[in-house]
């Protein structure tokens, strides 16, 4: 048996509204707001003539109670059409309804459609004023809408928030691990000979490990697939660190390269992450390579 997300109402509308958005543009849906006044029926309609109405039965339940839940929710919702007809004649202006979507996430009754082909017919004979000559209703699930679907969960966005440090918790992180800093300011030294810019510069290495850190641990709690990937990526990468950055071929500049292309790669081995978490694991990286040895200037 197909297994079958149990939607929230709220969270299937929202789903399907950036859905629609991504298909149509953002510029041509309009949304139609129903906590003022009541619900006309329909959730948003396009100005080219598409009009959406979105449900989601509580799953799971079987094939035949969700053909009448289904069904049931079309017949109510098409009957506004024609019981709220000057409403809608004031929503639309100059637009005309040429199809009418039931959006659900799932459905296995070839009688829906049936019973949306039946529909159909009988609006188009009602001559509403709203509606188009062509009038159809159509019922789609969540795969007409695929590669939407796929851009969307690949789509950069926040996943974890990248948390701010004191100069205490700077502190305190040196003091517990004086032998990896120790390291770092070895490694620094011939690259960078005066004590304060040198101390500046790891300082902020470390400031981003610990930051690096903290948002790993918070990605692996959260978004396990994905942390997965960015530490699969970053132990193929070390892996490759003495091929690809030989000992005495670094210099202090060479960091900033480094990180922008972690970076690159961190986009294409996990698109989900954004800008900013792929920016502070670049440098974490980094960081954690120079305080554990793998990377080396000297």
């Amino acid at each position: 048996m197909t297994a079958v997300r149990n939607w929230l109402g709220e969270d299937w509308e929202a789903w399907c509204m950036l859905l629609v958005r991504r298909r149509y543009g953002a510029e041509q849906v309009q949304v139609v707001p129903a906590k003022h006044k009541g619900d006309l029926g329909i959730e948003a309609f396009t100005y080219d003539g598409c009009a959406f109405q979105c449900y989601a039965a509580q799953e799971p339940i079987p094939v035949s109670e969700r053909y009448e839940k289904q069904r049931d929710k079309l017949t109510r919702d098409l009957a506004k059409l024609e019981n709220k007809q000057a409403e809608f004649l004031k929503l639309l202006g100059t637009v005309r309804i040429k199809r009418y979507l039931l959006m659900v996430p799932f459905f296995d009754s070839h009688e829906l459609v049936q019973h949306a082909s039946t529909k159909s017919d009988e609006y188009r004979k009602k001559n509403l004023g709203t509606l188009d000559s062509d009038f159809q209703v159509v019922v789609v699930d969540e795969a007409a809408y695929a590669d939407e679907a796929e851009a969307l969960r690949l789509r950069p966005e926040i996943l974890v928030d990248v948390p701010d440090h004191t100069r205490a918790d700077i502190q305190t992180w040196k003091q517990a691990n004086e032998l990896a800093v120790e390291t770092a300011d070895r490694k620094l030294r011939p690259l960078i000979a005066t004590d304060p810019q040198r101390l500046s510069v790891l300082e902020s290495l470390i400031t981003q490990y610990i930051k690096g850190e903290n948002a790993l641990g918070s990605l692996r709690q959260k978004y396990p697939d994905n942390w997965e990937l960015t530490r699969r990526y970053r132990s193929h990468k070390e892996s490759l660190l003495v091929l690809q950055y030989p000992t005495g071929s670094l210099n202090i500049t060479s960091l900033a390269q480094i990180a922008k292309e972690i970076d690159d790669e961190l986009k294409a081995a996990v698109p989900a992450a954004d800008s900013i978490l792929r920016t502070t694991l670049a440098w974490a990286s980094i960081a954690d390579w120079i305080m554990r040895c793998p990377l080396d200037f000297s």
